[in-house]
């Protein structure tokens, strides 16, 4: 009984962390360039738990929540008309200073500008040129080319430091549209990658989907939980009859 109530338990535990991973993705379905949060399971033998002493003769088995990760498939880019927004097609990156001082990435693009001409994120962060120094324009009609060059009045400004990653693998969410990487996985863009001005690639959320998936996981839930009640129950009922004298 102590078996089936402690899987119970995790499945009911693994559906809600789904759910709130869920939520959190369809509150950003409409945030421009949100990568997805996803998460991946694992078969956790019972053999691990030790139940009965003697591993190699047990064989079921339970999932468990192992790892989440950032799906970077890329979204729908729309047009927009705004000098200062950006897409990249392909699988590339625009580069910012934390203020940790530390880089990110992102692929949400929707830049702006301050009185002193500093092109920043809509976090007021700034955005780096291929040398990793903060871009600053001057006044005038701004244009870009598909290689992420910046022009102000016809004459080239900054170059937007578009980088590629090496390993899909081995990036984190730091926050909001922000992941990091180790600067030994960055990689020069290829022929691949080009920039979009006056477009903005938006979530790669797709919310019919999470939508039908939340039904299903709150079902399951729903249902780890009244397991976990009944044995919950039977619990009650063994400590309350069992040594009783009956008579």
């Amino acid at each position: 009984m102590q078996l089936g109530f402690f899987i119970s338990g995790v499945a009911g535990q693994m559906a809600q962390g789904k759910l709130d991973n869920i939520s959190n993705n369809l509150a950003n379905a409409n945030t421009t360039g949100f990568l997805e949060d996803r998460v991946a399971f694992s078969s956790l033998m019972s053999n691990k738990m030790g139940r009965n002493g003697t591993p190699d003769q047990t064989s079921s088995a339970f999932l468990s929540m192992n790892r989440q990760y950032v799906s970077t498939q890329a979204g729908s880019i729309r047009h927009t008309g705004n000098d200062y927004d950006f897409a990249i097609r392909g699988d590339g990156y625009f580069r910012v200073r934390m203020n940790n001082g530390q880089q990110a990435l992102t692929r949400a693009g929707n830049f702006k500008i301050d009185a002193d001409g500093n092109l920043l994120t809509q976090g007021n962060l700034p955005v780096l040129d291929q040398s990793g120094s903060p871009i600053k324009l001057t006044a005038g009609a701004v244009s870009a080319t598909e290689n992420g060059t910046i022009y102000v009045n016809g004459q080239p400004a900054a170059d937007l430091g578009v980088t590629m990653l090496k390993d899909e693998r081995q990036i984190h969410k730091v926050a909001g549209v922000l992941i990091t990487t180790p600067a030994s996985n960055l990689a020069k863009p290829d022929k691949t990658i080009s920039v979009l001005q006056g477009s903005l690639e938006d979530s790669n959320v797709n919310s019919i989907k999470l939508m039908a998936q939340m039904i299903d996981t709150m079902r399951s839930y729903q249902s780890m939980m009244k397991i976990v009640q009944q044995y919950d129950q039977q619990a009650g009922m063994l400590n309350n009859k069992v040594g009783t004298v009956q008579g």
